[in-house]
């Protein structure tokens, strides 16, 4: 049985709008950036939500939380309009606090009613030792939203909204790759804007990685640079034993 025949699994770049949900300001940058600048070529509508404050995300010890709060808020804005996106949603949960489903789903149900978007994205909660648990709550959630968001008893003082896929970033399983060639320099470019995420350093380590990873896998699928993601439809998030494969 050809289980991509039986329920299938549409294009990433099909849908004509897309909320992107990142648990900090840098994460859709640095693992979907190429994706987001070429949707964003295309004139698709993306809104992009940051769901933590970032009061935890420096190393250094002078930094108060407020300060990098506001730090992080303004590169936010600043990278996401380098790639094209010109609308930002906040949500106040505090960096490193997300919680598990609950009141994130309840939160990620509410802006896709309010966005109605055919898509979503997200990063993968089923990557193996991601030890972040925002990261993973974040994911965790959005999977949950793909289900409640249609259902008119769920939250019902608000209309319901079918999506038609989610896209995992930062996934260790993909089955969609986009080439992201020239989409690259501006994509790096922008996550040099958060400068109160890296050092001189951390950002070369980054900035290496990133290059890496789109090398080796635009490699392997005949581009010369890509970004991966595990593309699924509501129906693949629920009592489908075959979407791993997938």
């Amino acid at each position: 049985m050809d289980w991509h025949e039986f329920i299938p699994i549409p294009p990433i770049d099909s849908a004509q709008s897309y909320v992107v949900f990142q648990p900090h300001s840098d994460d859709a940058v640095w693992f979907a950036g190429g994706l987001l600048l070429k949707l964003a070529r295309a004139g698709k509508q993306i809104t992009l939500v940051t769901m933590t404050d970032g009061c935890l995300g420096t190393t250094d010890p002078s930094m108060r939380p407020e300060q990098l709060v506001a730090l992080r808020r303004d590169e936010d804005q600043e990278a996401g309009e380098a790639l094209g996106i010109t609308k930002h949603l906040y949500l106040s949960f505090h960096d490193g606090q997300l919680p598990h489903c609950g009141e994130t789903t309840q939160a990620m149900v509410r802006i896709i009613r309010q966005e109605r978007p055919d898509a979503i994205l997200a990063p993968d909660p089923w990557l193996p030792y991601e030890a972040h648990q925002d990261h993973l709550n974040c994911g965790w959630s959005a999977a949950e939203s793909m289900i409640y968001c249609s259902l008119p008893l769920y939250l019902p003082e608000s209309p319901p909204h079918d999506v038609s896929f989610i896209a995992f970033y930062l996934t260790s399983r993909p089955n969609q790759f986009v080439d992201i060639t020239a989409e690259n320099e501006a994509r790096l470019a922008a996550l040099r804007l958060f400068k109160s995420q890296f050092t001189p350093e951390t950002l070369e380590m980054a900035t290496y990685y990133v290059n890496l990873k789109a090398s080796e896998l635009g490699e392997a699928h005949g581009m010369r640079l890509a970004e991966a993601f595990k593309v699924l439809t509501p129906r693949h998030l629920h009592t489908s034993v075959d979407s791993e494969s997938l």
